[in-house]
């Protein structure tokens, strides 16, 4: 089977999209899907017998003829969701169609599982030597996060192929590549490209009070109107002992705002996470595609 990378074929919308009931042959092998009606039937007659629920299929207790049409799988890649087509090449007719939502927060369950790990190995060894210098990375290893996601991403793909619902003889995954740089500045050009964000700025603290524009960034501050408010910068995921100094762990908030007492559990900072654009979504797509 040849997998291709083909947008504008994916892009394609089928004629039109039906229900059906997929249909197995008496070996097990899917054939071509039929109308619910005709599905009644045939469990009726005790000539099939359900094999499926969702979706639903339907397997042939004797000899079925006719000839098996191509059928093209569809694949939309994405950040956090997955669409799936499944099209008659023939008739241009979809039979069927899914979104598949990824799962999230693969980084803290891998922190999670190497602090339960460390844990147990202290436990039944203590003073066992040193191991880190027998560790090697892999040429083209992905981070763990990526990782998780391009495989669901293959899962996904692998069983709709070998799954036994529609025999799929073409599939077409579609991707994409993104210049964030150009996002961010439409503008840019040259050696303009050579230049990071923080280009310019006297430190870290300057870039994140320029980047929220010197305000506070507590929607529900009072003292915004105030002139030659004191600000400060603010560390997100420090409630979830997160206290690096990246750009997107840091936001800018006024002196009124940023007190002991809102770091507290009851406090509005405890486990506030404003929405910052950090184009996760499309560094993911520019790096497996």
């Amino acid at each position: 089977m040849k997998i291709s990378r083909d947008k504008q074929q994916v892009a394609d919308k089928p004629e039109q999209k039906t229900a059906v009931v997929f249909v197995r042959n008496m070996w097990g092998k899917a054939i071509n899907p039929t109308k619910p009606g005709k599905a009644y039937r045939l469990v009726r007659d005790g000539k099939a017998v359900p094999v499926c629920a969702k979706p639903y299929t339907i397997q042939m207790l004797g000899h079925c003829g006719g000839s098996v049409q191509p059928y093209r799988l569809g694949l939309d890649s994405g950040y956090s969701n997955v669409g799936a087509s499944v099209i008659n090449e023939r008739t241009g007719v979809e039979v069927l169609s899914m979104e598949i939502e990824l799962q999230k927060g693969q980084k803290d369950r891998n922190t999670d599982r190497k602090t339960r790990r460390h844990g147990r190995r202290n436990k039944k060894c203590r003073h066992r030597a040193a191991r880190f210098d027998n560790r090697r990375r892999a040429k083209g290893k992905l981070a763990p996060s990526i990782q998780h996601k391009l495989d669901t991403h293959v899962r996904i793909a692998t069983a709709l192929i070998n799954e036994k619902f529609v025999p799929i003889s073409r599939a077409v995954v579609e991707g994409a590549q993104f210049d964030i740089q150009k996002i961010k500045n439409p503008n840019i050009e040259g050696v303009d490209y050579q230049q990071g964000d923080q280009a310019g700025f006297w430190n870290l603290r300057e870039y994140v009070f320029h980047r929220d524009e010197h305000k506070c960034q507590n929607p529900d501050c009072k003292h915004k109107k105030e002139k030659n408010l004191p600000l400060q910068v603010h560390h997100l995921g420090f409630w979830k002992g997160d206290s690096t100094d990246r750009p997107g762990n840091l936001i800018t908030l006024c002196v009124h705002c940023h007190r002991p007492q809102n770091h507290a559990k009851k406090g509005f900072l405890y486990g506030w996470e404003p929405k910052l654009k950090n184009f996760r979504p499309e560094t993911f797509m520019s790096t497996i595609y």
